[in-house]
């Protein structure tokens, strides 16, 4: 769309043509009465209304194509520019939709501002097209909305439609004959040794691992280191070695209740030939109420295998009078144990 063109006189020439003999109505000149006519009454008329003709241009519109004929699925950008005068309106949107018919919207690219020397701008955007239906279509105008600065109405003109014309790429009508290509020799790489590697590779990894587990399970348990003492001898030899700790020295309680339960563990693994280290103080505890001791001597030493257990794992300190306590209720037990039958289970 082409705004229509408004040819006036500059600013200064008006006033020139005012003091014209040709046109003055004064006496002792030749004047004619259209002459003073367009003097007196139309020159001032046109001279004030002259900024408001300079100021009053309607906007322009502008629709390219970069190409009119396309291969299907080939790229077409249509680039709209639309300008307009800043003191007139006050903002330009163009209002693209989103699907157009036997098209497909690529991109609608981003509207950019141009500014010219004459004060006027412009808004351009370019939106990429392609098509894959066949035949001459047309891209439809598109609406541009245009902002009055003076209130909040809008001027909306439209762009000018496309004609594009959607084919194939043309047939060859050369019917030049063309020499037969030549073999290629393709290279197949045979990956049946691989597969054969991995799979033998994984029996052996698959029968390993079953080797190792059977040989686990079918695994003695580890045998106690025998003494020439008795399990008894041994155990009361043991307690009074601990007796020679001193128990105001941290480093030496923890030592003390540490090796005061494994003596008791030790003794009762000696007698039913296990060994027991790996055993928790419930275990022992479980493991003796199935004996003949009382429920009081089994309480008694419950505390003192919890009180080793605070100190190696809590990091709990006790009085020398309460580590001497505790060396008392395990001998207390493993004398008891002594006067049981050896085949107790713990």
């Amino acid at each position: 769309m082409v705004p229509s063109e408004i040819n006036i006189f500059p600013p200064g020439v008006l006033p020139a043509a005012y003091h014209t003999p040709a046109i003055s109505c004064r006496k002792g000149r030749k004047s004619s009465g259209i002459s003073c006519f367009f003097r007196i009454f139309l020159l001032p008329v046109v001279y004030c209304l002259l900024p408001f003709a300079a100021f009053s241009q309607p906007p322009s519109l502008q629709t390219l194509v970069d190409k009119n004929e396309i291969l299907i699925g080939q790229q077409l950008k249509l680039k709209i520019k639309a300008i307009y005068p800043p003191g007139s309106f006050a903002f330009c949107r163009i209002m693209i939709p989103d699907s157009i018919p036997h098209f497909d919207v690529l991109e609608k690219g981003v509207a950019d501002t141009v500014n010219y020397k004459d004060n006027s701008k412009a808004i351009e955007q370019t939106i990429l097209v392609t098509s894959f239906d066949s035949g001459k279509w047309t891209i439809p105008a598109f609406p541009v909305s245009f902002g009055q600065a003076a209130d909040d109405t809008s001027t909306r003109l439209y762009t000018d439609s496309v004609s594009v014309d959607v084919s194939y790429a043309p047939a060859d009508s050369s019917n030049q004959p063309r020499d037969i290509k030549p073999i290629i020799q393709v290279h197949i790489t045979d990956y049946t040794w691989y597969f054969i590697g991995g799979g033998i590779l994984l029996l052996l990894l698959a029968a390993f691992l079953v080797w190792r587990y059977i040989k686990n399970r079918k695994k003695k348990p580890e045998e106690l280191v025998l003494s020439q003492l008795s399990p008894f001898d041994e155990a009361m030899q043991e307690l009074k070695k601990l007796e020679q700790l001193d128990l105001h020295n941290a480093a030496e309680i923890k030592i003390y209740h540490t090796r005061l339960t494994g003596i008791l563990k030790r003794y009762l693994g000696r007698r039913q030939n296990r060994n027991l280290d790996n055993r928790t103080t419930g275990d022992i505890l479980v493991g003796m109420a199935g004996t003949g001791f009382s429920s009081g001597n089994i309480s008694e030493l419950a505390t003192a295998l919890r009180c080793s257990d605070a100190v190696k794992f809590a990091k709990y300190l006790p009085g020398s009078i309460e580590s001497a306590e505790c060396l008392e209720k395990i001998k207390d037990t493993i004398n008891l144990a002594e006067q049981q039958p050896a085949d107790n289970k713990t």
